[in-house]
């Protein structure tokens, strides 16, 4: 019988087991990181949920700590049983104020469940992972320093039935989805079982093998469900009127047991040829182009087995046990960028009627080249912004600097890296979508009785920004000519500010590039404003600041 409403419905346990023996043997594809599995492993790339899909059909799955009733792995884990994702129940903000979300139903036009029913329709094989607060594995991931994920292997969906759990809801219940996971034979044994040849315990609770699934047709709806549970068949299909009963009306109880004969079934694997679900490092394409978003991702170490992403701009290394691996590739050129266009506008687009906007100004540089800036003054006196505009002749010195950043970042002179993100919802460390390098006053902010005003925290923190003195050439120049095109345009300036801090950053493909400089003069702009870059390319950006102090 459904519980009745407002009573307490306690969540499934895990069942007992006896204590999880040590895993001795080196998973062969592992991380410590969610990032680092969604950047380097093809097969899934969910950062939240535990289904990863991709045109409608589910790749990968992740077992986590999420314990449903009947979960289950069998035959040494050669047979797992799971359950779709969603509709949990759940806390969400509204106004500032958390509110309770009931369970509901899950349906098979919800995304997880219709991705993970089309691929269990169409045979194919999907990538099972399990983290470390995986209650039903048997081995302990814990022995392995920093093994957080591990992936198990191919699999290929068997059996997806609905089956009704007890909830804290309205109707005492909700409608789950479940399905059956069996390991794909066209790939080597599981590698967590022991070598060929030993011996292992027998399992008291492994049925024989049988020669096919027990099935019976609903009167009602006139469709077939497999014999599920030993208490008797049910119809499991949910849109049915008889869904969750058995033969003579009886409701389903709330526990039921296996039956044998639906766990000891398997089947031959009918799909094509396996992938390799090793990850491959990617090869350097006939262009000599490794500025491409796919050298941005993730790779896997031949030599431990770790899913490390690519912190290091010069090389993947792992961060595991140090083994690195470097793919040389061309220098990008300016001139490729020069006819890529922005669709939406060339230079600005103004909403604000306060802002007043001069166009099409007039500055020369130092050697004598004209080129144009805008402004656009803010209203309450809020600060000035300058476009100032580059062509092909004025950006010639930006155009070597240009190279010379590629050619400094390669060899590991200029110290590009992805640093982590002081606040997200991801398990371990999550770092920034970009490359970067501080050089300047932070370097030396810790010897200095100093008191900072309008500065921008560093995502990498005073202890990996490098002074001046010891700043790579190519940041130095670049720093020259900001503060130079600053000068060309703002000579009016009684007292000009001098540069003390450049933050350099390097972006993979699908983020713009352009040789043009833009000026915020102001406080109050970061204050009131914000802004972005639109992307579209490989880009090193530069960003001078001047960082300003009082003393105590």
């Amino acid at each position: 019988m459904p519980n009745s409403v407002g009573t307490r419905v306690p969540k499934p346990i895990p069942p007992a087991q006896l204590p999880k023996r040590p895993l001795t043997v080196q998973p062969p594809i592992w991380a410590k990181s969610r990032q680092e599995v969604c950047e380097s492993f093809e097969w899934f790339k969910s950062y939240q949920g535990g289904v990863y899909f991709k045109g409608d059909i589910a790749r990968g799955y992740l077992l986590g700590g999420f314990y449903a009733s009947r979960d289950l792995l069998a035959r040494d884990g050669r047979l797992i049983i799971s359950h779709g994702g969603g509709k949990a129940e759940s806390v969400h903000s509204k106004k500032g104020k958390p509110t309770l979300q009931e369970a509901s139903d899950q349906h098979e036009g919800d995304k997880s469940v219709r991705a993970l029913l089309h691929t269990y329709r169409l045979r194919k094989e999907i990538a099972l992972l399990i983290d470390d607060r995986y209650p039903l594995f048997p081995y302990d991931l814990s022995a392995k320093k920093d093994c957080t994920y591990v992936v198990l292997g191919f699999y290929h969906i068997v059996h997806a039935w609905a089956e009704r759990q007890p909830c804290n809801n309205e109707k005492g219940y909700v409608v789950r989805w479940k399905f059956a996971f069996e390991w794909c034979e066209r790939q080597p044994a599981p590698w967590w079982l022991p070598p060929s040849g030993a011996v292992c315990p027998p399992d008291p609770d492994q049925p024989e093998q049988a020669a096919g699934p027990l099935e019976g047709r609903c009167p009602a709806c006139k469709k077939k469900s497999p014999l599920v549970y030993k208490e008797g068949w049910m119809c499991l299909q949910p849109s049915c009127t008889a869904f969750w009963t058995f033969t003579d009306g009886v409701l389903g109880p709330e526990e039921l047991t296996y039956d044998e004969s639906f766990l000891a079934v398997s089947f031959l694997c009918e799909h094509d040829p396996l992938e390799d679900i090793v990850p491959q490092p990617p090869a350097v394409p006939e262009d000599g182009v490794v500025t491409s978003r796919r050298f941005s991702r993730g790779w896997h170490c031949k030599k431990c087995g770790r899913l490390s992403s690519r912190y290091k701009w010069q090389h993947w290394e792992c961060n595991h046990c140090g083994e690195t691996m470097q793919v040389m590739g061309k220098n990008r050129i300016a001139k490729e960028f020069w006819g890529q266009n922005n669709s939406r506008f060339m230079t600005h687009k103004v909403h604000d009627p306060d802002i007043i906007v001069s166009g099409g100004l007039p500055y020369r540089t130092p050697d004598g080249h004209v080129s144009q800036y805008h402004s656009y003054v803010l209203p309450h006196a809020r600060g000035t912004i300058y476009a100032v505009l580059g062509n092909s002749i004025v950006n010639r010195i930006a155009d070597e600097i240009f190279d010379e950043y590629q050619e400094q970042a390669k060899t590991g002179e200029l110290q590009f890296r992805r640093f982590p993100l002081r606040s997200h919802h991801c398990r371990g460390e999550l770092l920034t979508n970009y490359f970067s390098q501080n050089c300047g006053w932070r370097a030396i902010s810790g010897m200095c009785s100093a008191t900072f005003i309008d500065e921008e925290p560093y995502v990498g923190g005073t202890a990996h920004t490098v002074p001046f003195d010891a700043a790579p050439s190519a940041v130095v120049k670049a720093r020259d000519l900001i503060q130079s095109r600053m000068m060309s345009i703002m000579q009016a300036e009684s007292q000009p500010y001098h540069f003390n801090e450049v933050l350099s950053a390097a972006y993979m493909e699908e983020q713009s590039m352009s040789g043009d400089v833009l000026i915020m003069d102001g406080a109050d702009i970061q204050k009131y404003y914000e802004h972005t870059v639109v992307p579209l390319n490989f880009r090193i950006a530069a960003t001078a600041r001047y960082i300003g102090r009082n003393h105590l």
